[in-house]
């Protein structure tokens, strides 16, 4: 991918800031020692450790005595959740059911699908038509059965945001533990963990400009949790292996700029979504906005052009430069997502998913917009012509 494409899929991955790698850099070089040996404490690797997980613990708004573990990814925080729930509270009360919605990515689906073999069940939470996951559906879905709520705040796909403190309510209300992943709303939306009804709340650096390889789970400091890899040494026997410190640092530094960005992530982001679907809407009449009613994301903009096949769309577009998303990868392909969603299969299977960054710059709307519609327009004639 060179200079002039134009990357309209940040909800699959972000790219870490020049200033961010430089930083990094003395702890590969420098600062090599395993972080965690005892003659290093008070030393400078110690003192970083201490003071980057204290500011993304200030950033989340964690309270002091709750506990943040650095991981490898989100799907590394989701999993550790899933298993230390099943070994601490299924198999001791009985309560084996953990829920989620159809909408989620593969990490939550086959997490907990892999839980089968000691008697985990998977059960389904019904989005409504707008996507949401609503108080009332919520409370007729759980059962005495429910150990585990587990959701994403928001989906980077359809850009739909879930209602996470009414939600979290009924769980407590019903002595359910609640899971919420956070990495498509970190640096959009302000929020305080502490106030928040959440027991467990992860991210995947890799969609927060952080370095590749870096994740995070926050959880109260009444939660219980085990290790998924047994050490004993590492971040108080919570997570096995030696601590990466350089990426550490990264996801550190990642927190910092997301908080200088959050206007931009918010508020400018959300002028050029609008001004490319108005674009998109003033010459192409029959594309479809969905969940444009629905709480969403600043950033996403989910458009379906009928008589186009997604794919085909996205081929083309990227022989220009310009790159949607259709799904797949760490994501569920689009098309069926939406179908599970209740969304038409013609429809569905039109869309893209369309998510701006903090680099993305009006200029590049304008010519992403103008490409993009032209290209539906070929697309739909070649469509018609083979007909």
């Amino acid at each position: 991918m060179d200079d002039f494409s134009i990357f309209l899929d940040h909800g699959t991955t972000t790219r870490p800031s020049d200033f961010l790698i430089s930083q990094m850099q003395p702890f590969f070089k420098r600062h090599w020692f395993c972080p965690s040996a005892p003659y290093l404490k008070g030393k400078e690797p110690f003192a970083t450790i201490n003071q980057t997980i204290k500011n993304i613990m200030k950033f989340l708004g964690g309270d002091s005595k709750d506990r943040f573990i650095f991981t490898s990814c989100g799907a590394e925080a989701i999993s550790q959740i899933y298993f230390s729930v099943a070994l601490d509270e299924s198999l001791t009360s009985g309560k084996n059911h953990f829920m989620t919605t159809k909408s989620e990515d593969a990490s939550f689906l086959m997490g907990i699908d892999r839980l089968k073999s000691i008697g985990i069940e998977k059960k389904w939470a019904l989005l409504n038509h707008e996507g949401i996951l609503t108080p009332e559906r919520l409370k007729q879905t759980l059962s005495n059965r429910t150990a585990l709520v587990s959701l994403s705040w928001a989906n980077s796909l359809t850009g739909v945001i879930q209602p996470i403190e009414l939600l979290g309510e009924i769980c407590r209300e019903k002595e359910v533990l609640l899971h919420v992943d956070a990495s498509d709303v970190l640096g959009k939306l302000y929020f305080n963990f502490r106030d928040l009804p959440i027991d467990f709340l992860t991210f995947d650096g890799d969609r927060l400009y952080a370095p590749k390889g870096t994740g995070g789970l926050l959880m109260k400091h009444f939660a219980k949790l085990d290790p998924l890899i047994p050490d004993g040494m590492q971040q108080q026997g919570l997570r096995g292996g030696t601590l990466n410190l350089p990426a550490l640092v990264g996801l550190g530094i990642a927190f910092e700029e997301l908080e200088e960005h959050m206007n931009i992530l918010s508020m400018e982001n959300a002028r050029l979504r609008d001004q490319f679907e108005e674009s998109i809407a003033l010459l192409l009449k029959d594309a479809l906005f969905l969940f444009r009613e629905s709480p969403r994301l600043p950033n996403v903009s989910l458009i379906a052009f009928p008589g186009v096949h997604h794919e085909l769309l996205a081929f083309h577009l990227a022989e220009q430069n310009i790159y949607p998303s259709f799904g797949g990868g760490r994501h569920q392909k689009l098309s069926e997502l939406l179908i599970g969603m209740g969304v038409q299969i013609e429809v569905a299977r039109s869309a893209l998913s369309f998510s701006l960054g903090r680099e993305t710059t009006e200029e590049e709307i304008k010519k992403a917009s103008g490409i993009v519609i032209d290209t539906v327009k070929k697309c739909q004639k070649l469509s018609e012509a083979m007909i």
